[in-house]
């Protein structure tokens, strides 16, 4: 781990981040040379380090978003061009709170009624077979994966292999686990009880050779590692949830300002997976728990975090992450609240907006259409860097709020600037590029941090095309880089 609060280079063996605090940001910018920071980044190129997984970017719905079939459906053309361009080959999670208040309607046997409490759903869902199919056609159509919640709160483990198998059977190959209950912290009092009620579920499960995968915790690291060491042979991979905070809490600083806890909450994950060969995923995760902040969640300023946070994870080994979203409408429910989705603006994309959670990647409904947030545009940039290795270098931020990030494919290099910096410009010179020819920039902007559209992404895109940039005698170019913006870099080897 580095220290995010000093400036000085940093060493280590993957992406190279380097990040300083909103407080030290500050301070820089009261003085007097805080139009632009002077930041550098040698890579080394002939080390390459970690694979990137193909699916690090990938999304998150509530079960209920299954109430209309025709929302994850073959036929919604819009939604399946959508989740192509964020990634080809994708892994959708369903699950959320609404899971474990999801009833299979094939089920046959007799069912304990449910307590509703103040909070979290106040009303059973009934999964129709028909859902099931429409979803099967839209992995298809989108050539996405599937990770399937079932209800562990209910009890009835009968009921979870029944539903579990139907999910198989209809998805067919494109399932890649099932999981059994959703933050099951919120309901059992330790991992201990969690274990008691899981093991009946999983046990059936698997035997009827069903993929399983877990635990699928809200922030319990202890939980990831507890069932790593007792059940990651007879898994598919480790999952556990993540929030920056509460919605109440949200604000763009905060977000912009780099979880270094979490971050090794991470890597004491991966010293109990990467012996196993297990992955770890973050199979719902987003901004701010509660739907997301408005203003912050559904801003600019969550690009550029969803693009530092998803790299920043890559360099720790993090097969993939799901952001959560969907309608106004799932996500409340799953709140337990209500919600109000009448949309009389005019302007089709303000409509699309009202009916959709803060912190969705994606905006819209059946009856509207969809249509790209800000967070779709970094996890878009992120995820050009899946199936690449990551490069080891050398960083300093030049005491601005600034990361970095470099990682090989093919014989090109790929580098990601990302100025998180409110109030600092920055000049970065990219190093160690001996031996390569010059590249493309492309660059991730928009007017403001808290900017709603208008948001650019040169080159990946396709509407702006991205520009050339030259590498001198030693090795290195010059980057500029704005307050509030990222760049995407490519470098060719000489000929």
């Amino acid at each position: 781990m580095f220290d995010p609060s000093r400036r000085k280079l940093i060493k280590a063996a993957a992406l190279f981040p380097l990040v300083s605090s909103f407080a030290r940001m500050a301070e820089a910018a009261s003085s007097p040379s805080a139009a632009s920071a002077q930041a550098t980044f040698t890579l080394q190129p002939g080390q390459p380090g970690r694979a990137i997984s193909e699916t690090l970017t990938g999304l998150s719905y509530e079960t209920l978003q299954l109430s209309n079939p025709a929302f994850f459906s073959a036929d919604n053309h819009a939604l399946v061009t959508l989740f192509q361009r964020l990634n080809p080959r994708g892994v959708l999670r369903i699950g959320g709170n609404t899971s474990d208040y999801t009833v299979w309607s094939e089920y046959r046997g007799a069912l304990p009624t449910e307590k509703f409490g103040k909070i979290g759903p106040q009303h059973v869902f009934m999964l129709h077979p028909q859902s099931l199919h429409n979803l099967a056609g839209f992995l298809r159509a989108t050539g996405w994966k599937l990770v399937f919640g079932v209800n562990l709160k209910i009890g009835v483990p009968e009921m979870g292999l029944q539903l579990a198998r139907a999910v198989q059977e209809i998805v067919g190959d494109h399932l890649m686990a099932v999981q059994i209950g959703n933050e099951a912290n919120d309901f059992e009092k330790d991992y201990a009880a969690f274990d008691h009620a899981w093991m009946p579920y999983a046990k059936v499960i698997r035997a009827a050779g069903i993929p399983i995968a877990g635990p699928d915790t809200g922030a319990n690291t202890d939980w990831v590692i507890d069932y790593a060491k007792r059940h990651g042979a007879e898994n598919v991979f480790l999952s556990r949830h993540y929030y920056r905070d509460g919605a109440p809490n949200g604000s763009i600083p905060n977000l912009l300002a780099t979880d270094t806890d979490f971050l090794a909450e991470v890597e004491q994950i991966m010293r109990v997976a990467d012996p196993a060969h297990l992955p770890f995923r973050l199979s719902e995760a987003n901004s701010y728990y509660s739907g997301g902040r408005d203003g912050v969640s559904n801003a600019f300023a969550s690009a550029l975090w969803g693009a530092d946070f998803s790299l920043a994870l890559a360099q720790r080994g993090v097969a993939g992450i799901n952001f959560h979203g969907g309608t106004l409408q799932s996500v409340e429910a799953s709140l337990g609240h209500g919600a109000d989705t009448s949309a009389t603006s005019a302007d089709l994309s303000a409509r699309r907006d009202a009916v959709t959670s803060r912190y969705s990647a994606i905006a819209g409904d059946v009856a509207l259409g969809f249509q790209p947030r800000p967070l779709f545009y970094g996890l878009r940039l992120a995820q050009q860097f899946a199936g690449a290795q990551t490069l080891p270098g050398s960083f300093d931020s030049g005491g601005a709020n600034v990361t970095a990030y470099g990682a090989l494919r093919d014989g090109k290099v790929q580098v990601a600037l990302i100025n998180k910096d409110a109030a600092r410009h920055a000049t970065v010179t990219v190093g160690g590029l001996r031996g390569f020819a010059g590249g493309q920039l492309m660059r991730l902007s928009a007017p403001s941090l808290d900017s709603r559209h208008d948001i650019v992404l040169e080159g990946i895109d396709g509407a702006v095309a991205g520009r050339a940039i030259g590498v001198d005698a030693q090795g290195s170019c010059q980057v500029a880089l704005p307050r509030g913006s990222a760049a995407y870099l490519t470098f060719d080897r000489s000929a």
